[in-house]
């Protein structure tokens, strides 16, 4: 093999452009590198401390990293549509380090400004509603409410999840609006009013008010209990 310095330099470097390297996950074995990989390690591991990165899953199974709807989900999902999905613990950068503190605390009653990493033509934002643990507390279901953007969910692409506007609890005639899935006959909820609000219960598509019982667990949080699942949205003034 001729000394490196003799050959001549490439300027114009393409995706499929390999150099070589050692694996350190392989004892250090001799391996070949793609640019187009190098570029997608540092664009995964690099710059995203203020965002969350997740993967769309369509399946049902539990995956670290990944958002997915319970029972699974289509292969595209109209981000329009979206009112709740599941999410785990970690984002993608690693299975070992929880995120969760954020999303159930900083983003909770705050707008969220989701991307598709690769295609930013798909993106939304959402009222981030609430952040409810399930399971061995590695996942989360997570309330929303659409507010704007548009395009899809599609499987297996990566997507940032970065706050948008903080809801510090400030003051003036506060209110909070939360978006009931009709999956339970009991739902805590975080509003972060700072006070006891009136409660507001108004069924999907008959647009009827519904009787909740309300019990006031602090001056941030409720318990809201139905003797029948209801589809609708909850308003906390």
């Amino acid at each position: 093999m001729a000394r490196i310095s003799t050959y001549p330099k490439d300027v114009d470097v393409v995706a499929n452009d390999k150099w070589i390297g050692s694996d350190s996950q392989n004892n250090m074995q001799t391996k070949n590198f793609t640019a187009d990989s190098v570029a997608k390690f540092i664009n995964r591991i690099g710059g995203q401390a203020q965002n969350l990165r997740y993967k769309y899953n369509d399946t049902t199974g539990y995956e670290s990293g990944a958002i997915k709807f319970a029972g699974g989900g289509a292969p595209s999902v109209l981000l329009s549509s979206i009112v709740t999905f599941d999410i785990s613990s970690y984002d993608t950068r690693s299975a070992t380090v929880k995120v969760d503190d954020f999303f159930k605390n900083a983003l909770v009653g705050s707008e969220v400004l989701l991307t598709q990493c690769d295609d930013i033509k798909n993106w939304a934002i959402y009222s981030w509603d609430s952040a409810t643990a399930k399971g061995g507390g590695n996942e989360y279901t997570i309330v929303l409410t659409f507010k704007a953007g548009g395009g899809s969910l599609t499987a297996d692409k990566d997507y940032f999840i970065s706050l948008l506007e903080y809801n510090s609890g400030s003051t003036g005639d506060l209110n909070f609006t939360f978006s009931l899935p009709g999956n339970a006959l009991s739902y805590i909820i975080t509003h972060n009013l700072n006070k006891f609000p009136a409660v507001s219960v108004f069924e999907s598509g008959t647009k009827n008010e519904v009787y909740t019982e309300v019990t006031y667990n602090n001056l941030n949080q409720c318990t809201l209990t139905f003797t029948s699942l209801i589809t609708g949205t909850v308003t906390f003034n």
